[in-house]
This record gives structure tokens, sequence and C-alpha cells, in this order.
């Protein structure tokens, strides 16, 4: 699953917000004639949220939400890993370097922290969008213009964590934006969420397609070279105020700061991950050893894990372990697979060969659509039962789904005459939908896990966790494809490389099943929807540090 998932719009939510309307959303939301029925009610959809939020909102969330989020980020992403191969990058170092670029979505909470608390020139979110989207564009521009034999590797690695600085930076602010707008209209809060989260997967489908096509039949830095303008483009409706933000006062300042000292272990926990993720990412650009690299992630991982369970309460503190946990014995392969599935015959003679067109475009797209179906199937058929029981299924599902991967990786497909074209997508279907099935519970339960008033900075640490997972995932992934000496980087004739990558498949696809017997300890028995907490409690509640020192809530 992808680190930034964590953060998708799920449809419980919809119903919270549009209950909390009451009979205002029946008058506002009733059905209206559609003046413009080759549109399907999308102009009338718009016209409704113009005059709800304004045209300069939604242009904004355009830009960065669809054009950004959506296009740009798997435009680019479908070309990251093509990069890495034209620098010889061993399958190993590859995901370390990718760990590092992923860590700047664990640096929500502190983003949203300061811009929330320091304010520049009286605009909390506008200075910010701008610094982000300047440096943003700069790092796609470098990547995209500057040739291979003067861009190092660590500068390559820099511009890929500033691309993902400046996505992860104008996503939380924009979204910190519309929240205040669904908190004034909670009427209009499913509409809004919609056009996001439609205009997010359709700008995503679009990258995918073009990605195969241009990274084919020209290079792979041409994504990033044309990423840069919409990157900078960015800055056009920040800096024409359409983020429509009032100047705040000194005093008012000071007193929103004096708001958030109040929140002492939100902000500790925010800081206590910035520093996590700073060191994480001077380690992985200083070190070439996966030794080092794999240790760090795990002493980081159970920092986070010791600070987050003493400080917030047991039932949060026990999720954000068992999630954390999860998502860390997710064991990635994915930079030796990338190789066994793109070499070339001289590179590879045994094996898929698939081309750019079909590895990034139609395996990439293939795989929105069923976690499209995946997502539908999950609202129709599952939301109603029991976190336990749905997390013990699909959680084994997954496991034994990704163990046919091994079939894949040993050649068992050809020699049951099955193409590798067919067996990918066949099996690509499997996994995605059940891992839509096994993901969007979490997405429920973290939710209702969010304490009244404090959603949004709770969500996004809960949140930074899961994207740390990914991290740790990453980097103990690639200690293991070195200790089984699985090291391709496109050489020619390196067959002997991928011999054990279906032994590094095993393990990774057993672990995950540890989190099984686990999560009868962790999650709690309740069904979907039911209240976890109650609706007074704070994120700290009964926490072990209030417990020690008998501070009372």
């Amino acid at each position: 699953m992808n680190s930034d998932d964590v953060l998708k719009h799920e449809s419980n939510n919809d119903g919270a917000i549009a209950d909390e309307a009451g009979e205002t959303t029946a008058l506002l939301g009733k059905s209206r004639d559609c003046h413009h029925s080759w549109s399907c009610g999308a102009c009338d959809f718009l016209s409704d949220l113009n005059g709800a939020i304004g045209y300069k909102l939604l242009a904004l969330l355009f830009v960065v939400e669809h054009v950004m989020r959506g296009f740009v980020a798997d435009f680019t992403g479908q070309a990251e890993s093509y990069v890495y191969k034209a620098y010889a990058v061993p399958a190993p170092q590859m995901q370390v370097y990718k760990g590092i670029t992923g860590l700047p979505w664990a640096l929500k909470p502190i983003i949203g922290l300061v811009s929330d608390v320091y304010p520049i020139c009286g605009y909390h979110k506008a200075p910010y969008m701008i610094a982000a989207s300047v440096t943003g564009a700069l790092a796609f521009l470098a990547v995209g213009a500057i040739p291979q034999n003067m861009l190092p590797v660590p500068l390559l690695v820099a511009s890929f964590f500033m691309q993902a600085m400046q996505l992860s930076s104008i996503d939380i602010l924009s979204e910190a934006k519309y929240a205040e707008k669904i908190r004034e209209k909670p009427q209009y809060g499913p509409n809004i969420l919609s056009y996001v989260w439609f205009g997010l997967n359709a700008g995503s489908l679009l990258g995918m397609l073009l990605s195969g096509v241009v990274i084919g039949g020209f290079s792979a830095k041409l994504p990033y070279l044309i990423s840069a303008f919409p990157a900078a483009i960015v800055l056009l409706p920040v800096g024409a105020g359409y983020l429509e933000e009032r100047k705040v006062s000194a005093e008012e300042a000071e007193e929103s700061r004096k708001k958030f000292y109040q929140q002492k272990e939100a902000s500790f926990l925010s800081i206590m991950m910035f520093v996590v993720v700073a060191v994480l990412t001077a380690i992985g650009m200083t070190s070439g050893s996966t030794h080092v690299n794999a240790a760090a992630a795990i002493v980081g991982g159970l920092v986070v894990v010791f600070f987050f369970g003493i400080l917030l309460s047991p039932q949060i503190a026990m999720f954000n372990a068992w999630s954390l946990m999860q998502t860390s014995l997710s064991l990635s392969t994915s930079g030796a697979a990338f190789y066994f599935m793109t070499d070339t015959p001289e590179q590879y003679p045994e094996g898929p060969h698939f081309s750019a067109f079909f590895y990034t475009s139609v395996i990439g797209t293939f795989g929105s659509v069923m976690s499209l179906i995946g997502v539908v199937t999950f609202q129709k058929y599952l939301s109603g039962f029991r976190y336990r029981n749905l997390f013990v299924v699909t959680n084994i599902a997954v496991s034994l789904l990704n163990l046919l991967d091994m079939l894949l990786y040993t050649r068992l497909n050809v020699r049951w005459g099955i193409p590798d074209h067919a067996f990918i997508l066949g099996t690509g279907c499997l996994q995605n939908v059940i891992g839509q099935w096994q993901w969007l519970p979490q997405v429920v339960i973290l939710s209702y896990f969010c304490p009244k008033g404090m959603e949004a900075t709770v969500y996004a640490l809960l949140a930074g966790c899961h994207n740390l997972g990914n991290t740790i995932a990453s980097n103990v992934g690639a200690l293991l494809l070195e200790l089984l000496h699985v090291n391709p980087n496109g050489s020619v004739n390196e067959s002997a490389q991928f011999e054990n990558l279906w032994k590094a498949s095993l393990i990774a696809s057993l672990l995950p099943t540890i989190t099984v017997v686990a999560l009868f300890k962790f999650i709690p028995d309740v069904k979907q929807g039911d209240p976890l907490m109650e609706e007074t409690a704070s994120a700290s509640q009964g926490s072990l540090w209030k417990q020690f020192w008998g501070i009372r809530d």
C-alpha cells in the first residue's frame, strides 16, 4: 500500500459530516433540475460548490489535489525507479533511498504545527505553501533538466525528497483550508470531499497512463521536467490570495501559540516525529550500509511506539502500535522486483521483460481500477463487520496472495504455461481488492480514535506513524535482500542476482501474519461505526504518563 493512502477519505466520514448538518442537508442536498444533461450533473455539482465555497478554493484544490497530488505524484512516481536504474543503483540501496524520499509524509504533524503556531507576515498557510512550491519546482527541474553526469546520486535523492516535501506540505495545508469550509458549511462536506478525491483519482489515472508512454518513448527524466511546470503553477493561486486567509495580528498569533502550548503531548509527539525523520534522513544520506539504515529505522520505530504509548490514551496507543507493527513487518522487496520485471533479455534472459508502458501504465492503471472495486465492494458488503474478524481474514488473505509471487520469481508460472503478463494482472487483481479490504477498516478506526477538537492533529500523528512504518519496511527489506545476495542493478547477465528473490518474498509474505495474533490484544472487539471513545475524551486521557504522575483529565 502507498504511505500517503493513509490520508484518503473514507465514506463513513461523509456520513458523519452529513448527519451533523441535520435537516439542512435534506433541503440543500435534494436533487436539482439538470440543465446540463450531457454532463451527468457535474455542472450543477460544481455550480453548487462554487456558490458554497467559492471559485477560488475550487481552483486551488484543483491545482493542489487534482494536478499535484493526483497527476504529478503518479506521473513522476512511476519514473523514479527507472531513474535509479539509469544510475545502476543496486536494489537494496534503491529501497533505502525510497525510504528516505517517503519520509516527508511523516512530517505532516510538524508542518501543521509550525504553520499554526508561527505565521509568517501574519499568514498561517500561504508563505509555507509558497516556500515548499519554489523548492519543489526547482527540485523537479533539477531532476528533469540536469544531465545525469552532473547530478550525483545524493543530490538526486535530495531532489526527490524536496519534491515529496512540496506534495506533503501543500496537501496538509490545503486539507486544513477545506476542513475550515466543512466546519462552516457541514452540509457541503461530502460534496467538497467528493470533489477532492474524485479529481485526485482521475489525475492519478491520467498520470499513470501517460507515464509509460513518456518513459518508454523518451526518457525517465522527462516526467520530472514536465512536472516542474505544474509544481510552479501552485504559486499562482496561492500568490493571488485564493486561500482567502485573514491576516492575523501579533496578539492573535500569541494567543494561538498559547492554545497549542496547552496541548503538550501532541506538540511533543510532533517534534519527536520530526527528530526521528531528520535522523533517519541524515543516516540514509550518509551511510551506504543497509545494516545501519535498518537498525536506525527499527530504533526510530521503537522510540515512536514508546512515546506514543506513554503519552496517548491506552486505546489509541495500542492501535497505533499494532498499525505500525503491521506496516513495518510488511517488508518491501520492490527494488529487486522492479529489476526482475523490467530487465532486458541481455540483463536477465529468463525474465518477464516488461516494457515501461506495461509496467507503469497497464499494471498501474489496472491496479487503480481494482482498488476502486475494492473500495466499492468493501462499502457494500464489509462495512458492517467487526474490526477483529475483518482484520484476521484480510491479513491472512493478503499473506496467502503475496505467496503467489513466488511462482513468478521461481518462473513456475512459465513452466505451467501461464504467461507473465496474464499472471501479474491476475494476481494483482486479487491483491489490490483484498488490500483495500485490509486497509479501509484501519481508516475507519483511525477516524474514530481522533478526539473532538483535535481531529486533524491526532490524525496527522497516527498517519505519520503509518508512513514511518513504510520506511522501516523498506530499510529492513533492503537488508533482507542484501543478506540473501539479491543485488540486481541492471547489469548484463545478472540472472544469479534473482536466485534467492523467492526466499525474500516468502519471508515478506509470512511476517505480517504475526500481527494476526497480536490484534486480539491491540484491536477492540467492536463493529465498525461503534463508538470507541467518549465524546469528551482527550487524546491523552488515562495515558500511562498521567497515571504515573497522578494527573487528572
